[in-house]
């Protein structure tokens, strides 16, 4: 059997893909540990697994970025693209390299696993050092830049027959001018030179990419690596019946069912999309069902008469029971509701979001608000849409389908096993996309 290191940034959505797989790994017999936050030691045992504690400098927290509403979704993005980089990609980074470096040093690993976000691992795959193999899980949507997409973060979708080359340059080398300097120190600091890419594309030096979604959930590219592999979604297994709350009931009326949620990283702000969504929908006939996903006081926005707030819900009890779901646009979270066939609405405007709900509008199985904060108006008309456009839930319901030919954990440990068998094949640190 193997020893496989795991590592993630902790980050809700990033963690609990990488716990899924840890404890497959261990169900298939090999030794597994994990490297991240100390807050999810319970449950890294729980999977089998032997847990690692990230220090807390390596630990990445949500930027703290003030922005006027009426400023341009452009540089909006930008903006906030910037110090979502600097956050959760660069900050970490030194002292995420030395807690990888102390996990290897203790054992020899066979393999290494990180999320895309664990850029710790970077100074490694730039080192001339023997390594074992590196794998990158994409629990996000792909970055990489290619001639066929517009530049990652602006949340566009690709116009056919459009070269995006030279725009990709531009955005790399002159808006984020400032990030590649401040990467090309921070790696300075791990002994390393300069980033032969751009902060984005650095899971091209990795052996593989594992996207975890299928592939018509991403753009077409003609430059796609050979590295990225499509594993389909790692879903949570379908869990035993858990315990509902007492309205639960009332799913079973003939009223539609609409769940808004504002996911596990961007939800202390209730009035960006839960408390919009319940006053939008308040005279609707329609049942809302908001989870929260930490405690909160309910204030006058969050009471309706058609509204049931939650801390939490059993989503896989709640989803079949869903016609709509509201989102700000979560990875993981989108996939469950594909997976159940139910169709989206998106309103996100930080970290990846525009990009995922791009993808929601490019697949049909969904609509792209535009923005973070979509006025209670927008979001009444957006539900009523999806609702009498049957389209939209056979886009989903396509999806549904598509992704239930994948077998994710499978697909991953089979190319584990190879790498660890057969060597890697990333990017040289020679080569450049950029």
């Amino acid at each position: 059997m193997a020893h496989y290191l795991l590592a993630a940034s902790p980050l809700p959505g990033h963690v609990l893909p990488m716990l899924h797989i840890a404890a497959d790994l261990r169900r298939r017999g090999h030794e597994v540990e994990l490297l991240t936050s100390v807050d999810y030691d319970a449950a890294i045992t729980a999977s089998g697994a032997r847990a690692i504690a990230l220090p807390d400098a390596a630990i990445p927290h949500p930027p703290e970025l003030k922005l006027p509403r009426w400023m341009p979704r452009l540089m909006r993005g930008w903006l906030t693209g910037r110090a979502d980089l600097r956050a959760v990609f660069i900050a970490p980074l030194e002292q995420q390299h030395q807690a990888l470096r102390t996990a290897m040093d203790t054992k020899p690993v066979d393999a290494i696993l990180v999320d895309v976000a664990f850029v710790g691992v970077l100074p490694l795959l730039l080192s001339d050092e023997p390594r074992p193999p590196v794998l990158v899980c994409g629990v996000a949507p792909l970055a990489l830049s290619s001639v066929d997409t517009p530049p990652f973060g602006v949340g566009w979708q690709p116009m056919p027959n459009v070269n995006y080359d030279v725009m990709t340059r531009v955005v790399h080398r002159v808006m984020f001018a400032a990030i590649r300097r401040e990467l090309d120190r921070t790696l300075h600091t791990t002994g390393r030179g300069r980033s032969p890419v751009f902060i984005t594309d650095w899971p091209v030096l990795a052996d593989r990419v594992l996207q975890l979604t299928v592939p018509e959930f991403e753009y077409p590219r003609r430059d796609m690596p050979e590295t990225v592999l499509f594993t389909g979604p790692v879903l949570p297994d379908p869990p035993p019946a858990q315990p509902v709350p007492d309205w639960w009931s009332d799913l079973d009326g003939p009223a539609a069912v609409i769940l808004v949620t504002q996911g596990t990283w961007d939800n202390n702000d209730l009035d960006q999309l839960i408390g919009p969504t319940i006053e939008a929908l308040a005279d609707q006939d329609c049942l809302v069902v908001a989870t929260t996903g930490r405690p909160t006081t309910r204030g006058p926005r969050l009471t309706a008469a058609n509204a049931r707030v939650v801390d939490y819900v059993p989503y896989g009890q709640l989803l079949p029971r869903v016609d709509v779901m509201i989102t700000n646009g979560g990875y993981g979270g989108v996939h469950y509701a594909l997976a159940h066939g139910v169709p989206l609405i998106v309103a996100g405007d930080t970290a990846d979001k525009p990009e995922i709900a791009a993808r929601i509008a490019y697949i049909g199985a969904g609509i792209d608000m535009g923005t973070g904060r979509p006025t209670p108006r927008a979001i009444a008309a957006a539900v009523r849409r999806v609702l009498d456009t049957p389209d939209y839930r056979v886009a989903a319901q396509r999806m549904q389908r598509r992704i239930a030919t994948f077998d994710s954990l499978d697909t991953i440990h089979g190319v584990l096993r190879d790498v660890c068998h057969n060597g890697g094949m990333g990017l040289s640190t020679q080569d450049s996309l950029d």
